[in-house]
Protein backbone atom coordinates (compact mmCIF):
# COMPACT_ATOMS: atom_id res chain seq x y z
CA UNK A 1 0.00 0.00 0.00
CA UNK A 2 1.10 3.28 -0.88
CA UNK A 3 0.52 6.76 0.72
CA UNK A 4 -0.61 9.51 -1.36
CA UNK A 5 -0.99 12.52 0.53
CA UNK A 6 -4.35 12.56 1.30
CA UNK A 7 -7.29 14.11 4.34
CA UNK A 8 -5.99 13.38 7.42
CA UNK A 9 -7.90 12.46 10.75
CA UNK A 10 -6.68 13.38 13.69
CA UNK A 11 -7.94 10.67 16.61
CA UNK A 12 -6.97 12.03 20.23
CA UNK A 13 -3.49 13.88 18.80
CA UNK A 14 -2.71 11.26 16.42
CA UNK A 15 -2.93 11.46 12.94
CA UNK A 16 -4.69 8.57 11.12
CA UNK A 17 -4.57 8.74 7.17
CA UNK A 18 -6.44 5.90 5.06
CA UNK A 19 -3.43 3.39 3.54
CA UNK A 20 -1.13 4.00 6.98
CA UNK A 21 0.29 1.26 8.67
CA UNK A 22 -2.86 0.10 11.41
CA UNK A 23 0.46 -0.83 14.10
CA UNK A 24 1.36 2.25 14.86
CA UNK A 25 -1.47 3.90 15.57
CA UNK A 26 -2.66 1.16 17.74
CA UNK A 27 0.44 1.99 19.59
CA UNK A 28 -0.16 5.57 19.55
CA UNK A 29 -3.57 5.19 20.62
CA UNK A 30 -3.70 2.37 22.72
CA UNK A 31 -6.85 -0.43 23.56
CA UNK A 32 -9.67 0.36 21.07
CA UNK A 33 -13.36 0.92 23.40
CA UNK A 34 -14.12 -1.75 20.90
CA UNK A 35 -12.93 -4.36 18.62
CA UNK A 36 -14.17 -6.73 15.91
CA UNK A 37 -12.49 -9.06 12.90
CA UNK A 38 -14.27 -10.87 10.31
CA UNK A 39 -12.89 -12.55 7.14
CA UNK A 40 -11.87 -9.95 4.50
CA UNK A 41 -14.13 -10.13 1.53
CA UNK A 42 -11.77 -8.17 -0.68
CA UNK A 43 -9.02 -8.89 0.77
CA UNK A 44 -6.36 -12.22 1.92
CA UNK A 45 -7.03 -12.26 5.74
CA UNK A 46 -8.99 -10.40 8.46
CA UNK A 47 -10.96 -6.94 8.41
CA UNK A 48 -10.60 -5.19 11.63
CA UNK A 49 -12.41 -2.80 13.07
CA UNK A 50 -10.94 -0.69 15.83
CA UNK A 51 -13.72 1.72 17.77
CA UNK A 52 -12.01 4.97 19.43
CA UNK A 53 -14.61 6.86 21.11
CA UNK A 54 -17.10 8.55 18.28
CA UNK A 55 -14.01 7.67 15.84
CA UNK A 56 -14.19 3.71 13.95
CA UNK A 57 -11.55 2.54 11.97
CA UNK A 58 -11.15 -0.44 9.47
CA UNK A 59 -8.25 -2.10 8.24
CA UNK A 60 -7.92 -4.29 5.16
CA UNK A 61 -4.30 -6.84 4.90
CA UNK A 62 -1.63 -6.80 2.87
CA UNK A 63 1.10 -9.23 2.82
CA UNK A 64 -0.04 -10.19 6.57
CA UNK A 65 0.07 -6.41 7.28
CA UNK A 66 -2.84 -4.37 8.07
CA UNK A 67 -3.59 -0.98 6.79
CA UNK A 68 -6.07 1.74 7.66
CA UNK A 69 -9.06 1.37 4.69
CA UNK A 70 -11.65 3.64 6.50
CA UNK A 71 -12.09 6.24 9.45
CA UNK A 72 -15.79 7.27 9.94
CA UNK A 73 -16.61 10.01 12.55
CA UNK A 74 -20.05 8.86 14.34
CA UNK A 75 -21.50 12.15 16.11
CA UNK A 76 -20.66 15.42 16.66
CA UNK A 77 -17.98 14.97 19.54
CA UNK A 78 -15.25 14.71 16.63
CA UNK A 79 -14.56 16.88 13.74
CA UNK A 80 -12.33 16.66 10.66
CA UNK A 81 -9.19 18.59 10.68
CA UNK A 82 -10.31 21.24 8.22
CA UNK A 83 -12.67 21.45 11.03
CA UNK A 84 -16.36 20.03 9.62
CA UNK A 85 -18.73 17.42 11.39
CA UNK A 86 -22.25 15.50 12.10
CA UNK A 87 -24.61 18.24 12.30
CA UNK A 88 -22.73 20.92 10.05
CA UNK A 89 -24.13 23.07 7.29
CA UNK A 90 -23.21 21.68 3.38
CA UNK A 91 -22.22 25.42 3.50
CA UNK A 92 -19.89 24.96 5.54
CA UNK A 93 -18.04 21.85 4.20
CA UNK A 94 -17.98 23.38 0.80
CA UNK A 95 -16.18 26.33 2.76
CA UNK A 96 -14.11 23.79 4.33
CA UNK A 97 -13.11 21.80 0.97
CA UNK A 98 -14.11 23.86 -1.93
CA UNK A 99 -15.48 22.24 -4.92
CA UNK A 100 -16.33 18.37 -4.70
CA UNK A 101 -14.99 16.03 -6.67
CA UNK A 102 -18.69 14.32 -7.06
CA UNK A 103 -21.70 16.14 -5.67
CA UNK A 104 -24.99 14.69 -5.41
CA UNK A 105 -27.97 15.66 -3.26
CA UNK A 106 -27.39 13.34 -0.92
CA UNK A 107 -23.63 13.65 -1.10
CA UNK A 108 -20.44 15.23 -1.27
CA UNK A 109 -16.98 13.32 -2.26
CA UNK A 110 -13.35 14.36 -2.31
CA UNK A 111 -10.60 13.11 -3.55
CA UNK A 112 -7.49 13.71 -2.58
CA UNK A 113 -4.23 11.61 -3.13
CA UNK A 114 -4.96 7.91 -2.02
CA UNK A 115 -8.22 9.24 -0.51
CA UNK A 116 -11.75 9.93 -1.12
CA UNK A 117 -13.57 11.57 2.08
CA UNK A 118 -17.49 11.51 1.80
CA UNK A 119 -20.01 13.82 3.66
CA UNK A 120 -23.48 12.24 3.05
CA UNK A 121 -26.09 14.56 3.48
CA UNK A 122 -29.65 14.66 5.16
CA UNK A 123 -31.04 17.72 3.64
CA UNK A 124 -28.30 20.54 4.13
CA UNK A 125 -26.70 18.98 7.08
CA UNK A 126 -23.79 16.20 7.31
CA UNK A 127 -25.42 12.90 8.65
CA UNK A 128 -22.17 11.02 8.32
CA UNK A 129 -18.59 11.67 7.40
CA UNK A 130 -15.99 9.15 5.89
CA UNK A 131 -12.36 8.58 5.04
CA UNK A 132 -11.82 6.03 2.93
CA UNK A 133 -8.55 4.54 1.25
CA UNK A 134 -8.41 4.21 -2.86
CA UNK A 135 -6.35 1.14 -3.09
CA UNK A 136 -6.50 0.70 -7.20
Amino acid sequence: AKVKAGYVMTVKGTEVAVNALMAPIVEALGEPDKYFESESCAFQGLDKVYTYGSVVITTYPENGVDYVYTIELKDDTVTTKEGVYIGAAKSEVTKAYGEATKSTDAALVYEKGSCQLAFILDGETVKNITYTAITE
